[in-house]
């Protein structure tokens, strides 16, 4: 009987940092998959125990690599979480994706079944790989969400300034605020309250609150890709600057505490965000699109 050889393996932290390496040398375009692996990375490092069990599927993934020799050379890579919040990040420098295709088409590691969510960025094909995989498999999939990857250097980030409107004052958000910030996005599903908990115990978040009531009124995330997500402010509310105020305070952050560089993906139709991002000095270096089987 023959033995069917798994297309995949987990890599090893010496790979994994080979990955970091040959990215950070694409810097800007590659902005969104070293952060990627940087979030991975440190999540394994400081999510243990019952911080790792109660922990959103989104910051408990595994790096994947092509099973076979030299297998870093084109800098594949598939990052996937487990079953509860299934999500499948791919990349790869070669083009046409031939090897990224073989790895997807013949792993058990994806779980076609569970109707995973596609995260693919870039310019390589990677997408006509995966939606014909999916066709061979009588799988449909949609286009979900179709975002400009921007971004700014940490050295330029670290320097931005921002003002407080006096109406407000700016805090952490606690994990009590996730229902708020779940109940606001329009794209919730089952766990993505668990989700929201888990980025503002272990990722960052920034609120602005109302210095009358303590109404939260205005938020920011950075998301499990190390980026600016869910810039939120309640209708009522707009028109404020609010928006500015956490974008700044969010890209301060991370650049100057976090040490990274910073990146925001912003919807293709939101030009309201785009204008504010490129006020602030953020320059479109990628895209990326979220697929749903």
């Amino acid at each position: 009987m023959d033995t069917v050889i798994e297309s995949l393996r987990p890599a090893t932290p010496e790979e994994i940092e080979q990955l970091l390496n040959t990215y950070q040398q694409l810097l800007p375009a590659s902005v969104q998959f070293v952060s990627l692996l940087q979030n991975i990375v440190r999540m394994r490092a400081t999510l243990h125990g019952a911080l790792l069990k109660e922990a959103s599927d989104r910051f408990r993934k595994t790096i994947y690599i092509p099973n076979q020799p030299k297998s870093t050379q084109f800098a594949t890579f598939l990052a996937i979480s487990p079953d509860e919040d299934i999500h499948v990040m791919v990349n790869t420098l070669e083009q046409p994706p031939t090897e990224l295709e073989d790895a997807i088409r013949n792993s058990n590691y994806i779980k076609w079944h569970l109707k995973p969510l596609f995260v693919i960025g870039g310019e390589n094909g990677i997408r006509e790989s995966v939606h014909k995989i999916a066709t061979e498999r009588n799988l449909p999939m949609e286009l979900i969400s179709d975002c400009i990857n921007y971004w700014i250097p940490r050295e330029k980030a670290a320097n931005i300034c921002y003002d407080i409107p006096d109406d407000v004052e700016l805090r952490s958000l606690q994990v009590e605020h996730a229902k708020i910030l779940d109940d606001w996005w329009p794209f919730r599903y089952a766990t993505s309250q668990r989700y929201y908990e888990s980025v503002i115990q272990h990722n960052g978040s920034l609120g602005l609150f109302d210095k009358t009531d303590g109404q939260l009124v205005a938020c920011v995330i950075k998301n499990d890709h190390d980026g600016i997500g869910h810039l939120y402010t309640i209708p009522e509310r707009n028109n404020r600057g609010y928006g500015t105020t956490l974008a700044k305070a969010m890209t301060r952050l991370i650049a100057k505490e976090h040490k990274q560089h910073v990146h925001a993906f912003i919807s293709r139709t939101n030009t309201r965000s785009i204008k504010l991002f490129e006020k602030l000095g953020f320059i479109p270096v990628n895209q990326i699109q979220w697929h749903q089987i």
